[in-house]
């Protein structure tokens, strides 16, 4: 693994060097013997495997001992033909290749003229005889017809052998809000791999979970190699969870789809009669076929193609009902003017007596100097005066500007110290249901490009941009009682891979990848956390010096009992994984 944007210089390199290492590229393979009717081996027979929608070839030859293997496959339905001297060829079509599995198929030929051509259709179902991975394969059509729980595809690994799940009933999709907590064989979620197209596209700081979430409808198969996986594939110690991309093929081919969920479309409770107040809007269109123009470039369908697809999430639900006591509007002070006290509704009793603070602080000082004593109640010598009506009197000269300006901060619209809700249940209480929307765009392009028979590329990329809002400070990560400062998660993330296989000989396959992946997380909290105008501090040196321009962290005691908190925000984090591999598997034919 390379964490540097400084190493590009390795790709050139790889490919030079490509027989030097080996690294999983999440490829399959095809293997067998072949063999004539009595049994014997047959060598030196070719065997070429086609792709028919895209026209991609693979050829080999059968070693002395009659095998043969193709690596380095992409997921297909594939024809194959095989020819050899003094005998008919043979040809069978429809042999499914999924993602990451080895595939075998053994040939009987028939003495005869090479013109006449044996022909067989593939078996539906084949054992993987070839390989002791204990894996699970869920192929692109049940990935669009199971009903997996707010389309986010992390509920497809829950079907893997050995797994067990504690994934929620409600998993929101988005890489970072999802919840992957997937434990296979018994081993913690942070040892599983998530790879898409061979590349890696795990988030190393989410203890288990991709730092990308494609649409699930751009997804062809999805494969959970559980255990027992050869060590090509030793990136964990848990599952390798495999994904491969749709790509396209000779034939145009698209989709349309929307999945919307509102309370309108639910049931009421039958205890409480109320509504799920949950809103869903998932929804995108893909598109892919050959990339040509008629009598200028790939006018017969056989070089390059594409598969496009875009996918919107819209989702808003309610964080919860917060009910919190808070300070009654009449009491929210104002420089320059004294300030009648009144008690909160949900507490009459409250008596205000003058505070009591260290003796000899300047505070004490200036208490003394307006004939104040501590713990002393209104109406009394050396406590507050009374009005008419009488509520305590505080005079003006002891309020602190910036207490003032915090009290008074993000008033009318949006005071961080909220006004009490009309009409809430305890009265004096401020109670909020607020929404904490989350918007994604996700895109997802791959391209295939045959260069010529022995040379082929593969690239894709994809990006999400994900907007969630939340409706404490710093996404709630604090002491924080009131909903009054919101904030906003920002997750742009993007993921890039790109594979050249090339074919030296008809005996030794060579490939390079490279493969980036990165996510960023930046939290902002709403305007209102910021300091107000005016606001002054001077530090007792000035190291101590405060440059955040945020709202300090204040506790309110008794009667009230809350806290508000911006915490740390703006918060930013990235990680980006720039990641070379290549394979230079050793020749079949010089096994024994």
């Amino acid at each position: 693994m390379i964490h540097t944007k400084h190493r590009l210089f390795l790709v050139p390199l790889m490919l030079i060097l490509a027989c030097a290492g080996a690294f999983a590229q999440a490829n399959s393979e095809v293997t067998g013997i072949v063999t004539d009717q009595t049994g014997a081996v047959v060598a030196g027979a070719k065997i070429t495997l086609t792709d028919p929608g895209t026209g991609e070839v693979h050829a080999t030859v059968s070693g002395g001992t009659g095998l043969y293997d193709i690596p380095g496959l992409n997921p297909a339905n594939y024809n194959m033909k095989i020819t050899a001297k003094g005998f008919e060829a043979f040809a069978q079509n429809g042999i499914v290749v999924n993602v990451s599995q080895t595939a075998r198929v053994d040939v009987k030929l028939t003495i005869g003229a090479e013109t006449q051509t044996v022909t067989v259709e593939a078996d539906a179902l084949a054992v993987q005889a070839d390989s002791n991975v204990v894996s699970t394969l869920i192929d692109s059509q049940q990935i669009s017809e199971i009903a997996t729980e707010n389309r986010n595809f992390a509920a497809l690994a829950a079907l893997g052998l050995g797994v067990s799940s504690a994934l929620p009933d409600s998993n929101t999709p988005t890489s970072v809000a999802s919840n992957f907590t997937i434990s296979v064989n018994g081993l913690r979620q942070n040892h599983n791999i998530w790879l898409i197209d061979g590349g890696e596209a795990d988030d190393r700081g989410g203890a288990g979970g991709m730092d990308i979430m494609p649409s699930q409808d751009a997804i062809a198969e999805f494969s959970m190699l559980t255990s027992n996986y050869p060590p090509d594939y030793g990136i964990s110690s848990g599952a390798t969870m495999s994904l491969s991309l749709k790509s396209g093929t000779q034939k145009f081919h698209g989709e349309v789809w929307e999945f919307n969920r509102t309370p309108d479309y639910d049931a009421k409770d039958p205890i409480s009669h109320s509504l799920t107040d949950i809103h869903y809007n998932i929804y995108g269109f893909n598109a892919g076929g050959p990339v040509f123009i008629p009598h200028v470039y790939n006018s017969d369908k056989q070089k390059t193609f594409f598969f496009w697809n875009e996918e919107w999430r819209k989702i808003l639900s309610g964080a919860g009902t917060s009910q919190n006591a808070t300070l009654d509007s009449a009491d929210r002070p104002t420089l320059g003017t004294d300030l009648h006290y009144k008690a909160p509704a949900f507490a009459a009793n409250t008596q205000l007596v003058v505070p009591a603070v260290p003796t000899g602080s300047a505070y004490a000082t200036k208490l003394a100097g307006m004939g104040l004593v501590p713990g002393t109640a209104p109406g009394t010598k050396g406590g507050f005066a009374v009005d008419s009506a009488g509520l305590p009197i505080i005079p003006s000269g002891l309020f602190d500007p910036n207490a003032v300006l915090f009290l008074n901060a993000g008033c009318p619209n949006a005071c961080v110290m909220p006004n009490p809700t009309p009409g809430a249940s305890t009265p004096g209480y401020n109670v909020t249901n607020p929404a904490n929307p989350i918007d994604v765009r996700d895109d997802v392009v791959r391209i295939d490009h045959k260069f010529s028979d022995k040379l082929q590329v593969l690239g894709h990329y994809m990006a999400d941009q994900v907007s969630q809002g939340y409706a404490k400070p710093e996404l709630g990560w604090n002491g924080t009682n009131y909903t009054s400062i919101t904030s906003t998660l920002a997750n742009p993330a993007d993921s890039a891979a790109v594979k050249l296989s090339g074919t030296i000989n008809p005996n030794l396959l060579v490939e390079a990848s490279f493969n980036y992946d990165g996510n960023v997380i930046n939290i902002v909290n709403s305007a209102n956390s910021q300091l107000p105008s005016g606001w002054a501090a001077n530090p007792v040196t000035p190291s101590f010096a405060v440059t955040r321009n945020a709202l300090p962290a204040v506790t309110f005691g008794s009667p009230y009992s809350t806290n508000i908190d911006t915490a740390s925000a703006p918060w930013h984090n990235a990680a980006r994984d720039y990641e070379p591999r290549w394979t230079c598997p050793t020749p079949w034919a010089s096994t024994p």
